[in-house]
């Protein structure tokens, strides 16, 4: 292995040095009529032998003494293509060109000439222009241009598209459950422990190549979704020999140099390295239980022995926050094998320490109305870490990717509470919470394309292996309450974890492995061709999941310090003082999820003389998930159901530029392991639980989508569309309001409906006039009009005509952007607005004025960026959420559709509010 990395290095280092005098030309070949790549078109230097011929994906690559040359591009039944290019030394010219059909008869050789830049504009209006389905998406170009950081951030600068906590996508009004995820091509599981979604914060938005969301289904897709499909692609074979270093700082108005509290880290914790230190000790099973409502004398001695082994050191200090930091580097590593063969490599590694001080109000309610209110200041502390290693090989007729993703994110979160946890009694608390959630995903594929005989058939096959692991070491409460009347606060125990001081631990692991086999073949007449693509694809999960459960009883301190250093040390752990006694419920704290998917499909893709093209087809999932408990040997839901899904995408290209699209599609949403198990999770920052439903059941959705499509030129857009769903048993997550403690969970409701329009332009503004910049400036903006109905059952509590959980009655994007390769300078200003939206579905008023409805309002987020280019040297300065609006959960109690305040007070109910400072940041890149 080491010689071989060796010789890789080796090739490499000489391949680069060989083009330090050099210039190189590369780029696609694509076929005017319907899209898609030519292989083993010839690309050759006009009046030399120089030249190349199309891979496997169509792409070709040159190397050139630099100078302006004439490029000759031919493919047998094609006209053929010129093309002038210049190629500077050390860079790629990167030229994309369009051969157009000479539809069999004409005998005389047609010549077109066509410039660089001409020919690249017109091959991305193709690419988009012959897509089979409904589609938007962004690339790496488009990316570079903007603030984000993670892919979080780049999904919501997509049309119909917004992202709620940060990182969980909403496509078209519909959550983050009734979306699905690839990476590199492998299905994503989820990444979270108490909801169906996948955390698109962990993947960072420098290691993406392009991301589209699909919207339209086609059988080679997977069928559990109805908002979109988001597909993220990594980066893959690069041009020439790179490599990027970069390095940022940010500055967050509410943290940096501020009072930051944190409670004690252990070595390697920066660069997500976990030891044993916040581990639970073994101990025999049960033998922190007690045996009756009061621990006897032996029971005591025998807890607090145990607890002695615990972690105790509860020590916490007030530091300054330092600036936020970020680090990234990749390298590119091109091989050349032969005329048609090479070898690429990617590898990059990313890093960052990001702080954040929110203040936080909660108010917490039941049937009778408010019962406590609390002021939090949460110190949130995230690391990322995380890279990727590509391997990509490719020739004429064979292409073979080894794909690897590996990113950990850990939050440390500190808060601080203060406030009335019993208004009736006017009891006061002073709390705090120390809450860490390490999330770790590895995703690897092995993929590979191949070219039967001249065309006969192509064979794709795919492996892939994910892993989730998710856990909670060491989750920690302590409660000081002071009673009306009492001068001091006292350290609370009890018997329940969310209410006094105790500890918390849980583990979620979960492997997925997948398999993909395809076989399509071409059919050509002289008016019809058509593709034929068979495939079978196999999904297992499995899923363990534990946790435990602990609360301090015994004799707590008489006079407390309110520092749970001293309060809850090792020196007060004994029988007569502290002890911990275990909580853990053996029906709720455990459960293991498994599901096993074999699903089969055929795809039928038919051009009707460059006029009309039809994708349809049928998949057919079959579908077995379980959930049991594994500490009971007990079964908790057992789902077995297929489903026949078929779909058909149409569309007709009225002219060179006009497409209309129309597409129908079946598609399922099925019940997440977690939303079937009972376990119940106490969130702190919005003092409520979360717990499964095993009773749920499958959604199933019927899609309509119709779009009309316009492309001036080049990159240039403006369409608009509309779309329509129905949905039978939709999942929703609501309040439970038969506990009398705030919990929420997730239910089922009789049916819904969605529709809505979806407007987009991207535009150059040179035609505004002849000054120079205006041909550097682009205009992007899409909008976003959705509307949902849902039916209930008969006896339903819920509120009549609102809409389905997430919708957003719109979603805006806009933004301006500037680039000057001429003298390096570029800058963006991106503006999103996302309407109010249910985030917790209530009740009808008349059965709970304070359990309505929680509606999230909405925030506009406003981002502002300027960055200079000095040769291989970038340089970044970067505005983020220049409003920085708090962010609010409410009941609209006035039900006038908004978030009213009057005279200082809220009129409707403020649930949860969390105010968010700007960000500031400056970044360094260096390529080389």
């Amino acid at each position: 292995m080491k010689q071989i990395i060796l010789s890789l290095l080796f090739l490499s280092f000489f391949s680069a040095t060989a083009l330090m005098a050099q210039g190189q030309i590369s780029g696609k070949i694509i076929d005017k009529s319907n899209g898609e790549t030519l292989v083993g078109a010839a690309v050759q230097v006009e009046n030399t032998t120089n030249g190349a011929v199309t891979d496997i994906e169509g792409n070709f690559s040159i190397n050139v003494v630099p100078g302006k040359y004439t490029l000759v591009v031919s493919y047998i039944s094609y006209q053929t293509t010129k093309i002038e290019v210049e190629a500077k030394a050390n860079e790629v010219a990167f030229v994309n060109c369009v051969l157009e059909p000479t539809g069999g008869l004409e005998l005389k050789e047609v010549v077109i000439v066509a410039t660089q830049e001409r020919s690249s504009a017109v091959t991305m209006l193709i690419e988009r222009k012959k897509a089979a389905q409904v589609s938007d998406g962004v690339t790496a170009d488009l990316i570079r241009k903007t603030p984000d950081r993670t892919t979080s951030d780049v999904l919501k600068r997509v049309t119909g598209a917004s992202i709620q906590e940060g990182k969980f996508a909403i496509i078209r009004g519909m959550n983050d459950r009734y979306n699905a995820g690839y990476l590199d091509g492998a299905l994503l599981p989820s990444t979270e422990s108490d909801r169906k979604a996948f955390a698109f914060d962990v993947v960072p938005a420098n290691l993406i190549d392009n991301l589209l969301i699909i919207k339209a289904g086609s059988p080679d897709l997977a069928g559990d979704f109805g908002g979109g499909v988001i597909k993220i692609n990594t980066k893959s074979v690069p041009d020439k020999f790179t490599q990027s270093f970069n390095i940022g700082a940010q500055m967050h108005s509410l943290t940096t140099f501020n009072d930051f509290l944190q409670f004690k880290r252990y070595g390697g914790e920066m660069l997500n390295v976990y030891g044993n230190q916040r581990s639970i000790p073994e101990y025999t099973e049960g033998s922190l239980k007690s045996s009756s409502t009061f621990a006897s004398a032996a029971e005591k001695t025998r807890f607090a022995d145990i607890s002695k082994n615990f972690n105790n050191d509860w020590s916490n200090s007030i530091i300054s926050a330092s600036p936020n930091t970020r680090f990234s580097y990749s390298v590119g590593l091109p091989i050349k094998l032969g005329e048609t063969q090479k070898l690429g490599i990617i590898a990059a590694i990313t890093y960052a320490n990001t702080r954040k001080i929110t203040d936080a109000n909660i108010g917490t309610f039941d049937g009778s109305g408010q019962v406590a209110s609390f002021q939090d200041r949460i110190s949130a502390q995230n690391i990322s870490t995380g890279g990727i290693l590509n391997v990509n090989y490719v020739s004429s007729k064979t292409q073979i990717n080894f794909r690897n993703l590996l990113n950990t994110n850990t939050d440390n979160n500190t808060v601080a509470r203060t406030g009335v946890g019993n208004l009736i009694d006017d009891i006061k608390v002073q709390n705090k919470a120390n809450v860490i959630n390490y999330n770790r995903l590895y995703n690897g594929i092995v993929s590979a394309k191949h070219i039967v005989g001249e065309n006969f058939m192509t064979l794709n096959a795919s492996v892939s292996y994910s892993n989730v692991n998710r856990k909670v070491p060491d989750y920690r409460i302590i409660n000081y309450t002071q009673p009306s009347g009492e001068p001091t606060y006292k350290l609370s125990l009890g018997d329940f974890f969310n209410s006094s001081t105790g500890r918390f631990a849980s583990n979620l692991n979960e492997n997925l492995i997948g398999g993909n086999l395809e076989l399509s073949k071409q059919f050509s007449s002289e008016k019809v061709k058509t593709d034929v693509k068979v495939g079978y694809f196999y999904q297992k999960r499995q899923r363990d999941f534990s946790s435990q459960n602990f609360v301090y009883n015994g004799t707590a301190p008489t006079d407390p310090t309110y520092n749970p250093a001293e309060d809850l040390g090792a020196k007060n752990i004994s029988a007569s003082g502290l002890y911990l006694v275990e909580k853990t419920s053996d029906d709720l704290a455990y459960y293991q999820g498994k599901s096993d998917m074999n699903a089969y499909f055929i795809a039928i893709d038919q051009k009707f003389q460059e006029k009309l093209r039809a994708v349809y087809g049928v998949r057919y999932e079959d579908m077995n998930i379980q959930v049991n408990n594994q500490k009971l040997n007990t079964g908790v839901a057992n789902i077995n159901k297929g489903a026949v899904l078929p779909s058909v995408n149409l569309c007709y290209y009225l002219s060179e530029k006009i497409n209309i699209r129309a597409d129908y599609f079946a598609s399922v949403n099925r019940p997440e392991f977690r939303e079937l198990a009972p376990f119940a999770f106490y969130v702190f920052d919005k003092n409520a639980e979360f717990k499964g439903n095993k009773d749920l059941k499958i959604a199933n959705l019927n899609n309509y989508d119709l779009r009309f499509e316009f492309f001036p030129t080049g990159g240039q857009l403006l369409s608009a569309g509309a779309f329509y769903k129905t949905i039978d048993n939709p999942v929703e997550l609501s309040i439970d309001i038969t506990q009398p403690f705030t919990t929420f969970t997730y239910q089922n409701e009789k049916s819904a409906k969605i529709y809505g329009i979806e407007l987009e332009a991207k535009k150059n503004l040179e035609f505004l006039g002849k000054a120079k910049f205006l041909s550097n400036l682009n205009l992007f903006a899409n909008f976003s009009l959705i509307k949902s109905q849902l039916s209930f059952d008969a006896g339903s509590k819920a509120k009549q005509n609102r809409p389905l959980q997430g919708q957003s009655p719109y979603v805006a994007n806009a933004g301006l952007q500037y680039d000057n390769s001429d003298n390096g300078w570029s800058g963006s200003f991106v503006i999103n607005r996302v309407g109010r939206r249910i985030a917790f579905v209530g009740v009808d008023a008349q059965y709970g004025d304070t359990r309505q409805d929680i509606y999230e309002a909405p925030r506009t987020v406003i981002d502002l960026q300027i960055g200079k280019t000095f040769k291989n040297i970038n340089v970044k300065l970067t505005l983020g959420d220049i409003l920085h609006n708090d962010l609010v959960y409410y009941q609209d109690a006035n039900n006038d559709g908004k978030f009213t305040i009057a005279t200082g007070n809220s009129v409707d109910r403020q649930m949860f509010r969390f105010n968010n400072g700007f960000t500031s940041s400056i970044t360094f890149g260096y390529s080389f």
